[in-house]
């Protein structure tokens, strides 16, 4: 059933255990992120130093509870200026939140056998939220599944985290990545 907003809050307001976030796409949002990837390309600073975004209280206090947020991208090097700029100005703010975020180049270690490319969201390893994108990477909707296959989601998650390497580890060795 498609979710709306409110109910996808309600999923991470709900959430007790983990919610874990699989992400397959070499971009997301060009549309609605446009802005700010040109900002990251023209070398404007970046509006995240010293600021904490509603998204990164939110994995803070999680976090805080005890609640695991953690996620995985499946990336293809090298990386394209979207993701550079998904790494440079996100992930290194939410990293510092809390959230768990680990990278899996398969130009480095291959793809694992049996890993689709599925987006989605786990949450307490009971509810899933597949989520839909263009061909380009605009975000079309979320689905929360009714009766997911929850054996089939777990696996899917630890063929990626299998192989994956934390992201501050990732970000460090490719320097040649970064944009200053």
């Amino acid at each position: 059933m498609s979710l709306s907003k409110a109910g996808f809050d309600e999923l991470f307001d709900g959430t007790t255990k983990s919610v874990f976030r699989l992400e397959t796409l070499p971009v997301y949002n060009p549309v609605s992120e446009a802005s700010s990837l040109k900002s990251y390309l023209d070398g404007e600073p970046c509006p995240r130093v010293g600021v904490t975004t509603p998204y990164m209280q939110e994995i803070k206090d999680q976090t805080s509870r005890g609640i695991r947020r953690y996620r995985v991208h499946v990336v293809h090097s090298p990386l394209t200026d979207y993701l550079r700029y998904e790494m440079e100005w996100g992930y290194t703010f939410t990293s510092q939140a809390g959230e768990e975020i680990l990278i899996l180049d398969t130009a480095e270690h291959g793809r694992p056998e049996g890993l689709f490319d599925e987006d989605f969201w786990f949450f307490d390893e009971t509810h899933v939220v597949r989520m839909d994108y263009r061909e380009d990477g605009e975000i079309l909707g979320k689905e929360l599944l009714a009766d997911p296959d929850l054996g089939h989601y777990r696996a899917q998650r630890d063929l990626a985290l299998a192989q994956a390497v934390p992201f501050n580890e990732y970000w460090s060795a490719h320097p040649q990545y970064h944009r200053d």
